[in-house]
């Protein structure tokens, strides 16, 4: 008798154990996230092309931390609107990045994130030429003033970007999730 009753008590302890751990479910680790798709403009809101981001700061399981891709709208080859642009080249219609690192945080007064690698623009199949990038999309916690697509490349010292060219958002999505730091 005294086996039957510690084994039902073992089994009703192993029981409740096994629910609670059930209706707490798994926890959810932080993301960091940045999705856009959007027009990008000029100082005068014209839009010069149309930028698809999608990137998470990399981990073990996923080491590439997404996606970049800019499609761009026409424009003279004397007069580029994206300074990155070579002159003497035919006009670029597209730009696509490997990402190699992406990165999120607070500033006092807006949030951004980031993703450096390389940068490749194309002006036409099979021709393309690459170079090192950062960009960061920065949200204002003052929503009275615009979003902003920072752009630095081929960095003074290595690592130390400088970031002297903005671009304004136009239409479509700009989504920045920041969960907090992730310690990545």
């Amino acid at each position: 008798m005294r086996r039957t009753v510690a084994l039902l008590a073992a089994l009703v302890l192993l029981a409740s154990v096994g629910a609670s751990s059930v209706t707490a479910g798994p926890r959810t680790p932080k993301v960091n996230h940045f999705v856009g798709n959007f027009d990008m403009t000029d100082g005068n809101g014209t839009v010069i092309g149309h930028v698809h981001a999608d990137f998470k700061e990399p981990t073990e399981s996923r080491m590439v931390p997404g996606t970049l891709d800019i499609f761009w709208a026409p424009y003279d080859v004397a007069n580029p609107p994206f300074p990155f642009m070579a002159l003497d080249w035919p006009p670029v219609k597209e730009s696509h990045a490997q990402l190699l690192a992406s990165f999120f945080g607070p500033e006092t007064g807006w949030t951004a994130a980031g993703a450096s690698g390389y940068l490749c623009d194309y002006t036409a199949p099979w021709n393309a030429g690459c170079r090192d990038f950062s960009v960061v999309f920065q949200i204002w916690d003052n929503h009275a003033i615009p979003d902003g697509i920072g752009w630095a490349v081929e960095p003074a010292s290595p690592g130390q970007y400088d970031y002297t060219y903005w671009f304004g958002r136009g239409r479509g999505s700009f989504v920045l999730t920041y969960a907090g730091p992730t310690g990545g």
